[in-house]
């Protein structure tokens, strides 16, 4: 049989029919079923807004003219809600004038009645995965991230310039946005990316520990120096260094940092004479340093020395197209790691919808660690992830308390120490609008122990 012989699969596809024929409905809507695709029908452009209110298809198809308005109307609607659909017009009455015009407003194509279902397929298999070839971005930034959300495009847009410069790059973006993984990204597409990437936790390494940590000891330079130290700047030198929570480090510190930025070179404790080194600096922070300039609490000058390229990671709840992409990644993955010789279940609607209904206030992180365990938790044999069994596995995520922000929370019997725990983190933080100081008061620990449970989660 010829490639033009074998039938068009659809599998994944999720598309929408809107035509005020029931029957054309129908028969548009079997056919493409049959071929894998998942559909749902609309008679109206109020059913059709209705359905898109909750549901993004990839692949509209709108009859043009219909009893009330006209399948274009309904256009504009579904860009908005979903920028990188696929938007067909069909129509028995085709003209040239009124082809030109939808085209130029983002209709893929203009489709005469009556439609082969086959052909048509045949035309959406090509299109959709033409479409979703990755962009040149994307293909860059693959092998470190994964993303579909124009938001992540737009925030990440920048980092194929940034990455042939050598000037400091600044990432700020809430815990969990994947800050260290887009420095990552910025040093493997740089100049120096066959040098080493080091990166360094400001807020997880004692005061009295981070200048050796960062600049290095000589042997006897302190008790327990028994040993020459380098340190990071050091071992960094012809790659990049990853200065993460730069916020989170201490003022009188932050002055030891400008020095070595500006003369690029270190002096270990006990040394004479400092070391030069070829650093490229990248820094991130959770923190807004404006204002934290503005209270005193970071040097200004430190500032503008290290916000130079600026890159803001929107949270995990601002990227909506993402979560299901990066919740079926890491189930995946989980498998993988678990030697598992099967692919994973696939999320029903319904389940895809709680996981989209859900703030994420720990972020990408947080998902990593919701679908390692799930995929733990999961029945052997499933083949699809239900709402109900998602609630029973996961319930933390979905109890009222937690969706509504509410002053309890839901830690669910069987729960271990550490997951009750970060429930009960991630509730101060939310309480507090993720004000770390405000939350560590809530919680009764100090705000450099709340630090180090959110580095180690």
């Amino acid at each position: 049989m010829s490639d033009h012989d074998e039938l068009p699969d659809l599998q994944g596809m999720h598309i929408m029919v809107l035509d005020d024929d029931p029957s054309i409905q129908r028969s548009l809507a079997r056919a493409l079923r049959g071929l894998g695709g998942e559909v749902k029908t609309a008679g109206s452009l109020h059913e059709a807004k209705l359905q898109l209110e909750t549901h993004t298809p990839d692949v509209l198809l709108a009859d043009l003219q219909l009893h009330k308005g006209t399948g274009l109307d309904l256009l504009p609607f579904y860009q908005q809600r979903f920028p990188e659909g696929l938007f067909y017009l069909i129509t028995g009455h085709g003209s040239v004038d009124s082809a030109v015009t939808a085209l130029k407003q983002g209709v893929r194509d203009y489709l005469l009645k009556p439609v082969d279902p086959i052909a048509l397929a045949r035309r959406l298999q090509r299109d959709f995965a033409s479409h979703n070839r990755p962009s040149s971005l994307e293909n860059k930034l693959h092998p470190y991230l994964l993303f579909r959300d124009p938001v992540m495009a737009e925030a990440l847009a920048d980092i194929p310039r940034f990455a042939a410069l050598d000037e400091p790059v600044l990432i700020q973006g809430e815990t969990g946005t994947g800050k260290e993984l887009v420095a990552m990204a910025v040093h493997r597409l740089s100049p120096r990316a066959a040098g080493p990437f080091v990166a360094v936790n400001c807020g997880a390494i004692p005061e009295s520990m981070l200048e050796s940590e960062l600049f290095g000891h000589e042997r006897g330079s302190f008790t327990g120096a028994s040993a020459r130290h380098r340190g990071r700047f050091e071992q960094a030198s012809g790659g990049t260094l990853f200065l993460d929570e730069t916020g989170e480090m201490p003022l009188q510190f932050q002055i030891r940092l400008l020095r070595v930025l500006e003369e690029r070179a270190v002096q270990r404790i006990g040394a004479e004479q400092p070391i030069s080194v070829d650093v490229r600096i990248i820094a991130a922070t959770n923190r807004n340093l404006h204002d934290d300039v503005q209270a005193g609490l970071f040097r200004r000058d430190l500032f503008y020395r290290i916000d130079v390229l600026p890159i803001k990671l929107p949270p995990l709840r601002d990227r909506r197209l993402d979560i299901i992409l990066l919740a079926n990644h890491f189930l995946q993955r989980t498998f993988d790691e678990m030697a598992l010789q099967c692919n994973p279940p696939v999320f029903s609607k319904n389940a895809e919808d709680l996981l989209l209904s859900y703030s994420w206030p720990g972020n990408i992180r947080e998902l990593r660690n919701t679908m390692t365990r799930l995929a733990v938790h999961l029945p052997e044999n499933i083949r699809e992830i239900s709402p109900e069994l998602l609630k029973k596995i996961l319930p933390q995520l979905f109890s009222t308390s937690a969706a509504s922000g509410g002053q309890g929370i839901y830690i669910p019997a069987g729960a271990t120490l550490a997951e009750a725990e970060q429930l009960l983190i991630d509730a101060a933080l939310k309480q507090s609008d993720y004000n770390r100081k405000e939350a560590a008061r809530v919680l009764g620990i100090g705000e450099r122990t709340l630090r180090r449970k959110l580095n180690t989660k």
